[in-house]
């Protein structure tokens, strides 16, 4: 119990490799992803676990432990639990795995690369966007926010467990991976051109920054283009989650990878 605790700190997950997935909703995302292993599930004694929930675990033998109320509100960082904790083990990819991930290289792909993104609710959001807007793999930086904290992962209602995970200490080591894959760079930015008047290449990695410094830190010559979103001068500028899903949507829809208005997915050949 002590060991899962501490999960609710970085160095922590870090030492141990594992995290803590929180509600009924992740939860049951993480143990239906088959690249994520869960060690075990924490569950109030007071709440009937979801018949779905208890199926997968007894499928793939995660063992079920009944807590209290007390130990539930340690385990849980929300304010009102769910009344369900698991411990999952870290399942990010190298870099070097972004070649297999974006496929043929004939074919369109987005990728989508949180630099320096900072605020957890804003990379759970991103990465929800990412999914629902057809992109291969989610990128994570180091100096960014941790993509193992909870909060992540209830902002992504589960689709963080959806999609392949990289993660990446130093840019050059992004950088190459991408250039091996044929993918070309492309940054979200304030004030920069609409993105319906760019031509955005058919293999893209969208680059989202920091909510206050952009994308300073990555190298000028990396970035093949700027994108925006034009707004009223009156208003402020959109949060990264916000612009960074609007310009997904944008992109997709440019490769004609959106479904259409029936259902269907469409795909530009």
């Amino acid at each position: 119990m002590r060991a899962a605790r501490s999960l609710h700190l970085k160095k922590h997950r870090r030492e141990q490799r594992c995290f803590l997935v929180e509600g009924p909703t992740a939860v049951e995302a993480a143990l239906a992803a088959p690249t994520v292993t869960l060690d075990r599930i924490f569950a109030d004694s007071r709440v009937t676990i979801p018949p779905a929930i208890a199926a997968k675990a007894g499928s793939r033998h995660v063992e079920v432990l009944a807590v209290d109320d007390r130990t539930m509100r340690a385990l849980a960082q929300t304010k009102s639990p769910q009344g369900i904790v698991a411990v999952a083990r870290f399942f990010d990819l190298e870099p070097a795995r972004l070649v297999e991930i974006a496929g043929e290289t004939s074919q369109p792909c987005i990728i989508l690369v949180l630099h320096d993104v900072a605020d957890p609710g804003n990379a759970g959001t991103l990465i929800r966007s990412a999914e629902a807007f057809g992109a291969a793999a989610v990128c994570c930086g180091s100096t960014g926010v941790d993509p193992y904290n909870e909060k992540v992962a209830r902002a992504s209602l589960g689709s963080m467990f959806h999609l392949p995970l990289v993660c990446y200490d130093e840019w050059s080591k992004l950088g190459e991976a991408l250039a091996a894959a044929e993918i070309s760079l492309v940054a979200a930015e304030a004030g920069a051109p609409d993105v319906r008047t760019i031509t955005v290449p058919r293999r893209v990695a969208l680059l989202v920054g920091n909510e206050r410094h952009g994308v300073a830190g990555v190298p000028e010559e990396a970035i093949e283009a700027r994108i925006g979103i034009p707004q009223t001068p009156r208003a402020e500028s959109l949060n990264a989650a916000v612009a960074g899903s609007i310009v997904l949507y944008e992109i997709a829809r440019a490769h004609q990878s959106m479904p259409d208005a029936r259902g269907a997915r469409t795909s530009a050949t």
